[in-house]
Formats: C-alpha cells, sequence, structure tokens
C-alpha cells in the first residue's frame, strides 16, 4: 500500500473520530450540562426572589411591631396582677354614690384564666337616667378592665318626697353583669405604660350624648308646686316689669325669669300689654304669647328638644374615684379599708 493511501486512511479515521467526538459532546453531553446550568439559574433567581420576598415581609413586620409596640406602651387600660373583690365592691359603690335610688350588688362568681381572671357581679336597682349612665361611662371608661354585659334598662314613673311635696320623677330600673378582670402575666398585667400620656388621650370625663335619656315624655309630671299655669290662669294685669297672674282667686306677681308650670318668664311688654313664656313639655318646647287686651294666647313651636327639664335628670358624678390596681388608686383613702357598707342612697334632686 502506498503511502498516500495510507495516509488518506489515517487522515480519515481521525477525521472520523472528530466528527463523532463533536457529534457527542454537541448533541449528548453539551445539553445536559446546559439544561442543569439553566436549572442551577432558575434555582438562584427564586432563591434570589424568596429573598426580596422576606425582606419586603420583614420590613411589613417591623412597621406593624413598632406600631403594636407603641399602642402598647401607650395604653392607657390597666391590668392590674391582683385585685380585691372587696375594692371592686367599694368602687362600684362609689360611683354609685349619687343619683340612685336603689343599688344592689352581689359577687356571682369568679373565672380563673390562663392570662387573666375576672369577678363577676350582677348589679340591680333604681337610678336617674342621667346617673345610670355616667355609672357605665365611668366603669367602661376609667383605666381599669372592666365589662358590663346583659343590660336590661326600663322606664319607672314614681314619687319622690321634698319636703311637704311630692315630686314625680322618672328613673330607670335596670339590672346588669358587671365583670372585673385581673392577670397573672407580668407582661400583660404590667402596671403603668412606658409612655407618659397627655390628658388629651384618656375619654372624656362624660360622654356627650345619653342614649338612655328620653328626649320626649309620655306624661307630664304633675303642679306639685302650685306654679302659674300660663295656659289656664288668666293673665290679669301687666304694670312695668310685673305680671300678675289671676290663680284659683290669688294674685300671683311674676317677673321676667319666674317659674310657672313647665318653664319661666322670658319676656313682660308693659307696653304692649304682652307676656312671652318659655315651656318645655317633657322635650317639646313651645313659646306663648298672652296678651291682657284680648287674653289670647298665641302658641309657636321653638322645634328644639335639647333642653332637658330639671326633674327627669339626675345629679352627674364628674369626680369619679380611680379603678383599683391602678397607679392613681395607690394611697387612695376608698382603698386603704375593707369593704365598706352602703346602705340604699334616697333620690336625689
Amino acid at each position: 500500500m502506498s503511502n498516500e493511501v495510507l495516509n488518506t486512511l489515517i487522515l480519515a479515521a481521525f477525521l472520523a473520530v472528530a466528527a463523532g467526538s463533536g457529534y457527542y459532546i454537541t448533541q449528548k453531553q453539551q445539553p445536559a450540562e446546559i439544561e442543569a446550568l439553566d436549572e442551577e439559574i432558575e434555582a438562584i433567581e427564586n432563591r434570589k426572589a424568596e429573598v426580596e420576598t422576606l425582606i419586603a415581609e420583614q420590613a411589613m413586620a417591623d412597621e406593624d411591631a413598632a406600631l403594636a409596640l407603641q399602642r402598647w406602651n401607650t395604653r392607657y387600660k390597666v391590668l392590674p396582677s391582683s385585685l380585691s373583690s372587696a375594692d371592686v365592691v367599694a368602687y362600684l359603690n362609689a360611683l354609685s354614690s349619687r343619683g340612685f335610688r336603689t343599688f344592689d350588688l352581689s359577687l356571682s362568681g369568679q373565672t380563673q384564666g390562663g392570662t387573666s381572671s375576672y369577678y363577676t357581679y350582677s348589679v340591680n336597682g333604681q337610678a336617674y337616667f342621667e346617673s345610670l349612665f355616667s355609672f357605665i361611662w365611668h366603669v367602661e371608661n376609667n383605666r381599669g378592665m372592666y365589662r358590663i354585659r346583659d343590660l336590661n334598662v326600663k322606664k319607672l314613673v314614681t314619687t319622690v318626697t321634698d319636703g311637704d311635696v311630692e315630686r314625680q320623677v322618672v328613673l330607670a330600673e335596670f339590672s346588669m353583669e358587671v365583670d372585673a378582670f385581673y392577670g397573672a402575666h407580668s407582661q400583660i398585667s404590667a402596671p403603668d405604660s412606658v409612655t407618659a400620656l397627655p390628658a388629651a388621650a384618656y375619654p372624656p370625663r362624660r360622654a356627650a350624648t345619653n342614649p338612655f335619656y328620653p328626649y320626649i315624655l309620655e306624661t307630664l309630671p304633675p303642679n306639685s308646686d302650685d306654679l302659674v299655669d300660663v295656659e289656664s290662669d288668666s293673665l290679669s294685669a301687666v304694670i312695668g316689669g310685673t305680671a300678675v297672674f289671676m290663680r284659683e282667686g290669688e294674685m300671683r306677681q311674676l317677673r321676667t325669669g319666674d317659674r310657672v308650670y313647665l318653664g319661666r318668664i322670658s319676656s313682660i311688654d308693659a307696653r304692649t300689654a304682652r307676656v312671652v313664656i318659655s315651656l318645655n313639655k317633657g322635650g317639646i318646647r313651645e313659646r306663648v304669647e298672652v296678651d291682657l287686651n284680648t287674653g289670647a294666647r298665641y302658641r309657636q313651636a321653638l322645634g328644639d328638644a335639647s333642653l332637658r327639664r330639671g326633674p327627669a335628670a339626675g345629679p352627674v358624678l364628674e369626680a369619679a374615684p380611680p379603678a383599683p390596681g391602678t397607679p392613681e388608686a395607690e394611697g387612695h383613702s376608698l382603698y386603704q379599708s375593707a369593704e365598706i357598707p352602703r346602705t340604699p342612697q334616697p333620690s336625689d334632686d
């Protein structure tokens, strides 16, 4: 065999080996490596996306935690680690010291919990609507943790004695359950806030509106004070700033601002012999004008039921004592002794 043929065969063999190796590398080995690299790149990108998501979630969690910590450090409610039932009774009795005709309080149970416990008291009695709402407002908005539930209120029309005069009053007959909470966990029952709060951060001493108050009464009170009734008694004379009414054969002299039945004298005009009276008929206000010459009575509705008639509203407890277990209650005379005995209070007027 000649050298040329041999060289050609050797060259062809090398070419075949190179072609086979190239085919194997490009068609078999490299695709698997490329696929593995693609999978690794995708995994890296997924891990990067997860890290970015976790970073964003951490930022949101930090904001929520900061807000929650701020709210916790600026809380005004206090959950004392321990609470005496006698102190709670003294506190509730003090809140009901005015405007309550009867106030019956009894301990009905004690519930133990993992993070908090509470006493349950059954309360019922009779009070002015204003005084009852003041009691509820102070119990739920004081710094102590209290809850009022199962509240039932109905109207009670009765009479009270003021000296020798009997007055008709409208009271609220009520029953409710009061829960007084206390805790055992030191982190939950911390006695005070980390940040001192200004007075504006606390609820007001009394609410702007009273949902229990009857703005319009079903029946008008009797004329227990024997006042002039401008709708039935006649106007006899107008002399200067004095109006003379005839009531059951007796002359009554009234001036501007004097009381009449269900209202007061607003003005007296001697020139026109006219007397103007503002009446409040259980929440419905009217303006009545009485002329001397004709005896005519002109009535005009004022359209304002916001002025409340005095006898229907009771006294409101403005300076309520602090709740037991709060920092303000430390050293308070109300909680330095055992349970304070309490007798039913007479109706306040």
